[in-house]
C-alpha cells in the first residue's frame, strides 16, 4: 500500500504531466528567504552560510528528501547582494540536482530598503525507472530497464521592501515554462515534465514587549499554477537573541514546532518537527528538518564599507 501511495505522491509532487508543487518546501524558510526570492540576497550585512537537511514524511516509502547548501552576502558598500546554492531533491524514482546563482540590487532610504533580485538555476533531472513499481509488468509506458538524465535551466526574480522590523516581498521561481523530456527516441514512452511558475508572497513583522524577547512573525502564501494555494504562518520567539522557539501552522497540511540556539557567536542550529494533519497522517510519522548556519560580520572595523550600514534610522533588532 505504501509503495503504491509513494508512486502516486511522485506524480503529485512533480511527475510526468503534473502541474503540482515541483520545488522543495522548507519549514525553516525564514532562515533562507533568498532561496524563494532572490531579492533577499545580501539583505544581511555579513556573510550568511546555511546547510539544510529535510526528511519529509518519515516512514513513508520514497518520500521527499532534500539537502541544500547556500551562501550569500553583499558588496559595493551594501548596494549589491550576491549568492549561490546547491540542492539535491529526491522523491521516489526522481532526483533533481540544482545549482543556482542570484543577485540583488539594494536601494537604501533612511529607514527602509527596496531590493530587486534575479537568479538562474541549472537543473539535472534524473528518472530511475528501476525504482518504479507497476501493476502490469508489460506496461509499455515505462521501460524499467532504462534510466535517463536530462538538463534544463530556469530563471527567478523578486522584489522586497524591508527594514529590521518588517519585510514585504514577492518572489517568482520557474519564470520560464521550461521542461524536460524523457525517452525522446521512443514515441510510445515519450514523457514531459513541465516546470510551472511558483509565486511566493511573504510578509513579516518583528516586535518585542520585553528586551529579552523578540517575536518574529512570518506569513507566506505560495501559489503554483494548476495547484491549490498554500498558506503558512511561522512564529519564532527569540530569547536574548541566543535561543529561539515557536510553532508553524501550514493550512490543512501540518503543524510544526521549531527550536534553535546560537553558539560561539557565529553559529546557529535549528531543528523543526512537522506533524501532518492532512489525510497523509495515516502513512507517516512526521517530517524532520535541521539547519546549521554560520555568519561572518564585517561591522565595526571600517573595512569594505560595512561600518554601520546595517543600521536603519530606527534600528531595533539584529537577528541572526
Amino acid at each position: 500500500m505504501k509503495k503504491t501511495l509513494a508512486i502516486g505522491c511522485f506524480f503529485a509532487l512533480g511527475g510526468f504531466a503534473s502541474q503540482a508543487q515541483q520545488l522543495p518546501g522548507y519549514t525553516q524558510y525564514p532562515s533562507q528567504f533568498f532561496l524563494i526570492n532572490p531579492a533577499y540576497t545580501g539583505t544581511k550585512t555579513n556573510i550568511d552560510f546555511r546547510l539544510n537537511y529535510r526528511k519529509q514524511w518519515s516512514g513513508f516509502t520514497d518520500a521527499p528528501e532534500t539537502k541544500t547548501t547556500a551562501l550569500h552576502s553583499r558588496f559595493l558598500k551594501g548596494k549589491l547582494g550576491a549568492g549561490g546554492m546547491v540542492s539535491t531533491d529526491e522523491t521516489g524514482p526522481t532526483k533533481r540536482f540544482t545549482y543556482g546563482f542570484m543577485a540583488a540590487y539594494h536601494l537604501r532610504f533612511p529607514d527602509v530598503e527596496l531590493s530587486a533580485g534575479i537568479g538562474i538555476n541549472f537543473i539535472s533531472y534524473t528518472f530511475d525507472a528501476t525504482r518504479v513499481t507497476i501493476h502490469n509488468s508489460h506496461d509499455p509506458a515505462i521501460d524499467r530497464a532504462l534510466s535517463e538524465k536530462e538538463k534544463m535551466k530556469n530563471m527567478t526574480g523578486g522584489v522586497l521592501l524591508y527594514n529590521d522590523r518588517f519585510h514585504f516581498g514577492l518572489g517568482v521561481l520557474n519564470i520560464a515554462d521550461s521542461k524536460v523530456e524523457f525517452y525522446l527516441s521512443d514515441t510510445l514512452k515519450k514523457a514531459t515534465v513541465k516546470y510551472k511558475q511558483h509565486y511566493y508572497f511573504n510578509v513579516g513583522y518583528n516586535f518585542n514587549y520585553h528586551p529579552d524577547f523578540i517575536w518574529e512573525n512570518n506569513l507566506m502564501v505560495n501559489y503554483v499554477v494548476g495547484a491549490p494555494m498554500t498558506i503558512d504562518y511561522n512564529l519564532r520567539v527569540h530569547i536574548r537573541e541566543k535561543f529561539l522557539v515557536g510553532p508553524v501552522w501550514r493550512l490543512k497540511d501540518a503543524v510544526a514546532l521549531q527550536a534553535g540556539m546560537v553558539f560561539l557567536k557565529k553559529f546557529q542550529v535549528i531543528y523543526s518537527y512537522d506533524l501532518t494533519i492532512s489525510k497523509l497522517r495515516k502513512y507517516n510519522s512526521g517530517s524532520h528538518e535541521i539547519t546549521l548556519g554560520y555568519k561572518q560580520d564585517f561591522n565595526g572595523n571600517g573595512k569594505n564599507g560595512y561600518r554601520n550600514y546595517e543600521d536603519f534610522q530606527r534600528q531595533k533588532f539584529n537577528l541572526f
